[in-house]
């Protein structure tokens, strides 16, 4: 079923739009739909999640910034140990000889040179000493700074890129659903537009079967004149119901894409139907399109993204890393902290791989590859926004002229029931004519303000396209 305006529409709508066409600044937004959309777009969970995603990309680029700063550490531990692998240190063995005979020397006056000291050296016991080390701790303060690495280097400058074409995906989808709440209720006034001309009809059925009984009971006319009528009124009722529950579908998605109760009542602006549309040239809302539309924007970021990753890459195969390093503390048995436990480390390094069987070459031609991927898409899809552009244009244009042909159906048929209805309450046209008249009539109302609310939805699909 296809859905239009209120009947007292109809019998105005030529004057009501030539005033609009002279009055530009009637062309303002509808207030009550752009409140819509703004909610909309505040409580959208497509929104919400691209959102998030812009987050967690602003947090991986805070860490490819982190990574580029020097690193402290503090760092403590204590050991204690026991059992585990031992090394046996047959010191007695080696020093019990050695020190008897000394002792034995010793014994002998005049054996010693002079200012010697005689002692008495001591018997040593054969040691076993534990791998483990026990009763051992290491107290530190640990840096290291990367004085020179291609891969952070450039790492922030991808996750850069990323970001903005996070953002640029969130634009695009705020854009999107502005255009899918804009089309949402256009169709949902039409089905209220819809429902007031089968109202009308119904009034004039109503009418229609008072007049019949009339006639039956002044034995003017036989009782299928009233048969007939009910069985139109039962079609009427019958698009009715139809257009109501419609109506509720529409009603439905639109609450849906604004996160609200799917039977939430929406606030209705039926002047935003009568709202006129400006000429478009084509050429220039293809340039225009070229430079709004985000979905490019977000291509563009990727595309500056994979060219930075070739030049990550690139770097790898010519220049090393360089970093510094050190640490600051004591170490030793017995958790004291001594200057006999005291100890300064300061390190420099210089890495780069001499031979890795060709990997960085390969990562370097993935990653041309890559970018040469996202270089054609962003092509692609700039002849794709060009066509849709171009084709959104032919449709409107198609859509004005439904219209203008459906107005000068309108008036026909206006003016064909005008002078049946006449006919009809003088006894001088049959029933048949009668109805066929009033069913090209509504036909024509339904057919006008599908074909008005067509123009506008095809407007808006062009600012969707144009990027407006």
């Amino acid at each position: 079923m296809r859905y239009t305006l209120p009947n007292l529409f109809f019998t105005t709508v030529l004057l009501l739009i030539g005033l609009l066409l002279s009055t530009p600044d009637l062309r303002a937004q509808s207030a009550i739909l752009e409140r819509y959309v703004q909610e909309g777009l505040q409580t959208s969970l497509q929104l919400k999640q691209q959102g998030l995603d812009i987050s967690r990309q602003q947090e991986l680029l805070r860490q490819a910034n982190a990574l580029g700063m020097p690193k402290f550490t503090f760092d403590a531990n204590y050991t204690v140990a026991a059992g585990g692998r031992k090394i046996d240190f047959p010191i007695g063995d080696l020093l019990n000889n050695v020190y008897g005979n000394l002792n034995a020397l010793n014994a002998v006056p005049g054996n010693l040179p002079p200012g010697v000291v005689p002692g008495v050296f001591p018997t040593l016991e054969n040691q076993q000493i534990q791998f483990l080390p026990n009763n051992f701790h290491e107290t530190k303060i640990s840096f290291a700074y990367p004085v020179f690495n291609s891969d952070l280097k450039y790492n922030r400058q991808i996750q850069q890129h990323l970001l903005s074409s996070k953002t640029a995906e969130k634009a695009a989808g705020t854009h999107d659903l502005r255009y899918q709440i804009t089309e949402a209720y256009l169709q949902y006034l039409r089905t209220l537009e819809a429902e007031k001309i089968w109202l009308n009809t119904r009034t004039v059925l109503t009418e229609l079967r008072r007049f019949n009984e009339s006639l039956v009971k002044n034995n003017v006319a036989t009782r299928d004149i009233v048969a007939t009528a009910d069985y139109e009124l039962s079609k009427a009722d019958n698009e009715i119901y139809t257009l109501r529950r419609q109506q509720e579908n529409v009603q439905a998605y639109f609450n849906f894409l604004l996160n609200k109760e799917l039977n939430a009542p929406i606030e209705v602006d039926s002047a935003l139907l009568k709202m006129p549309v400006p000429v478009y040239q084509p050429q220039d809302l293809v340039a225009q399109s070229l430079e709004n539309r985000h979905e490019l924007d977000a291509l563009k970021a990727g595309q500056l993204a994979a060219e930075t990753d070739v030049r990550r890459n690139n770097a790898n195969l010519k220049l090393p890393d360089l970093y510094l390093g050190g640490s600051f503390g004591f170490q030793g048995f017995g958790y004291t902290f001594s200057k006999e436990q005291a100890y300064v480390l300061a390190q420099v390094g210089l890495s780069y791989d001499l031979f890795d069987g060709g990997l960085r070459r390969s990562k370097t031609q993935e990653a041309r590859l890559q970018a040469e991927t996202v270089r054609a898409k962003t092509e692609l899809v700039e002849q794709q926004i060009t066509l849709q552009v171009t084709a959104a244009w032919h449709d409107l244009e198609a859509a004005q002229n439904s219209f203008q042909s459906s107005s000068v159906g309108l008036r026909a048929a206006e003016e064909t029931f005008r002078i049946v209805n006449n006919k009809y309450r003088a006894g001088q046209a049959l029933l048949l004519e009668y109805l066929d008249a009033q069913n090209r009539v509504t036909a024509a109302r339904l057919q006008q303000v599908i074909a008005w609310s067509e123009v506008l939805l095809k407007e808006a699909a062009l600012k969707k396209a144009a990027g407006i």
